[in-house]
């Protein structure tokens, strides 16, 4: 059992906080989890992403194909939209990327992130819309794990919008 993704955007989009909530919900699984954030010298605006590997063995925290790929920016979709492995999923912010694939070998997720957040209350929930995309493509943890880790990990004023947020991505149908 062994889950690889790629969460790609915008300092400031939150992309790497969502790789590290579900490396946690992982680990508290006894799962064996890397997490690979790379990011500009910039804090907000510059470009931002994260690898993240779920296994039960360890093995290369490195992917060249991913089976989940979130992309919340242009520049994310054109960087990653081919690195998403035959029969796995793309997930893309419909609020903010206008481009689409042409690849038909991959389920597409076009989802408007800062829509749904703004709709629920807080624009700044739209990573855990994107969040709850993801969580639903995955074997290896739940939207209750998650669930957990967040009740756990944000700011008590923060939990319920964010909780909304992550399930109103995971349940979205277009």
């Amino acid at each position: 059992m062994k889950s690889e993704m790629i969460f790609s955007g915008i300092g400031g989009q939150g992309t790497i906080l969502m790789g590290k909530l579900v490396c946690t919900a992982a680990a508290a699984k006894g799962m064996n989890v890397t997490l690979a954030p790379a990011y500009g010298q910039e804090k907000r605006g510059g470009r931002a992403s994260c690898q993240v590997v779920l296994s039960k063995e360890i093995g290369s925290p490195v992917i060249s194909e991913a089976d989940t790929i979130l992309v919340m920016d242009e520049e994310s979709f054109k960087d990653y939209e081919k690195k998403v492995k035959a029969g796995g999923t793309l997930i893309i912010n419909s609020s903010m990327i206008s481009l689409t694939t042409a690849r038909t070998d991959i389920n597409v997720v076009e989802m408007p992130f800062t829509e749904i957040a703004t709709n629920l209350g807080s624009a700044r929930s739209s990573n855990m819309v994107a969040l709850g995309a993801v969580v639903k493509t995955l074997d290896i943890v739940t939207l209750e794990d998650v669930k957990e880790v967040l009740r756990k990990k944000m700011k008590p004023q923060l939990v319920d919008v964010n909780l909304k947020a992550l399930e109103a991505g995971y349940n979205f149908t277009k």
